[in-house]
């Protein structure tokens, strides 16, 4: 590279990172070459710098080297030369070291050497997702630590990567991982094609990627999973689904994403099916009556109070006898300052917060009884449902919101106005799709290998193929047992 060259390639990567008090650009200068080394301070790493670049440069150069080749003297496994001026000024922000030097190749605009500081958090288990028995490990905000985490669970060469920047400014790395000949093409193609089509100056954590590649802009219910956890994300891969780790946030998304998952937990796999199996329907039956009953009892109470037992009838009657308020704007009262103090709960500091939940919850319940604003018979139905609401961690906020419009349905329309609501929710649920996959798999359209893993968990020998539902294709991954 010509010296004026040289100097403008110099001058202009320094322009660039002007006013940055933590960009460093280090000189080395020996008998016949001067390197200049351009990093930023944090995020290289000073130990990789010093042990696989300027130990190994200066021990080259001072006993007469001179005439070697860089790539024979850098010691890292990360060493590539940046063909164009964006390369090289995109490897300085993501981390790296650039090597420039005045006799370098004419097209070479610097020399990448990895020096990127990898050190995170530890990979300790995920408090949201807590287990007895399995793996206590966690994903961290690292992308490259994540993705290492899943290559020590599926050792494969058809486990595949692909890495992309997304954000004008943050230039945020996200990375796809999944099975080739196991996954979903159609899944695959539907989701790098949203990946290209975001538009975005900055995108600092996985729920924001969820948003924009979710199916609608409005949806509801979750399209998209979400884990923590590497065995969890490990074993949807081996399904023919596809892992997107977004760096910066520890939580891994998995796509298509069906309801049906939101009922199933890793550790149901170390326990009895049977044990398994009524697990799964008692969380099945906890989210209807979390979602239904409310909305279900105020129709009945409101418009149709022949069809309620004769003795629960008049122990409604005599209870909301000194109220002041209908039995709607009842139910929705408890429920909005169930929210608030669950709201509350989260928000507050961890040693404060569960106290201040439980006190407020009996000082509010006692006081708005005593008031005449709640009755004790649906202060029971509420606080009921609210607690089957939390079994059932994905669905929790959505199934906040559709009780809501349910408690609305019931409380106008009575018996139809709330079987209307239902109806038309199933409906939407069934024509919905992730990455081309029915939302309502493996029970509509009804899939019998899809059905072993339901509310029904058969023993893990007889799942023998690999949900036809999810992959679209009839891939057998176990022979059996005899």
């Amino acid at each position: 590279m010509e010296k004026r060259v040289f100097e403008d390639l110099k001058g202009n990567l320094c322009g660039e990172f002007s006013l940055m008090s933590d960009f460093i650009v280090r000189e080395l200068a020996f008998e016949r070459e001067t390197f200049y080394i351009l990093y930023i301070m944090g995020i290289c790493s000073k130990e990789l710098l010093n042990k696989f670049l300027l130990e190994p440069l200066s021990a080259a150069y001072l006993r007469g080297g001179e005439s070697a080749e860089v790539g024979s003297i850098i010691t890292g496994g990360g060493f590539s030369a940046a063909v164009g001026y964006e390369a090289a000024k995109e490897a300085v922000l993501a981390g790296n070291a650039l090597l420039i030097f005045e006799g370098m190749p004419a097209e070479i605009f610097g020399y990448i050497v990895a020096a990127k500081n990898d050190e995170g958090r530890a990979n300790t288990e995920p408090e949201t997702e807590n287990v007895v028995r399995g793996p206590h490990d966690g994903f961290n905000e690292s992308a490259q630590q994540s993705a290492v985490l899943l290559r020590r669970r599926i050792k494969s060469e058809k486990l595949k990567s692909e890495k992309i920047t997304l954000g004008t400014l943050s230039k945020t790395e996200v990375i796809i991982m999944y099975i080739s000949g196991l996954v979903n093409e159609r899944s695959l193609a539907l989701l790098k094609r949203r990946l290209a089509d975001i538009q975005a100056d900055a995108l600092t954590d996985s729920g924001s990627v969820e948003m924009y590649i979710q199916e609608g802009r409005h949806a509801l219910y979750p399209t998209v999973g979400n884990s923590e956890r590497p065995d969890k994300v490990a074993a949807k891969i081996l399904e023919g689904r596809i892992a997107v780790i977004v760096d910066g946030s520890p939580v891994v998304l998995t796509v298509p994403y069906l309801f049906c998952e939101g009922f199933q937990v890793s550790e149901d796999y170390a326990k009895s099916p049977f044990f398994a199996t009524f697990v799964r329907t008692l969380r099945f039956a906890a989210v209807l009556c979390g979602v239904l009953l409310p909305g279900l009892f105020l129709a009945l109470a409101e418009h149709h109070m022949a069809f309620l037992p004769q003795e629960m009838a008049e122990f409604l009657a005599e209870t909301r006898k000194e109220m002041t308020v209908s039995l709607t704007w009842e139910i929705i009262t408890a429920f909005l300052i169930f929210e608030i103090l669950r709201e509350v709960g989260l928000r507050m500091p961890k040693a404060v917060g569960s106290a201040v939940g439980v006190v407020g919850s009996l000082i509010l319940g006692e006081s708005a009884v005593s008031a005449g604003i709640i009755s004790p018979f649906v202060l029971i139905i509420v606080a009921f449902s609210a607690v089957c609401n939390f079994i059932c961690a994905p669905y929790m906020n959505p199934n906040a919101i559709f009780r809501f419009a349910l408690i609305l349905s019931g409380g106008l329309g009575g018996i139809f106005g709330f079987f209307a609501a239902l109806a038309c929710a199933l409906v939407l649920g069934a024509a919905k799709s992730s990455f081309g996959v029915p939302y309502f798999s493996p029970f509509a359209p009804l899939s019998a290998e899809g059905l072993r893993d339901f509310l029904y968990m058969s023993p893990i020998w007889r799942m023998r193929k690999v949900p036809p539902s999810v992959s679209g294709k009839n891939i057998s991954r176990t022979q059996g047992r005899a």
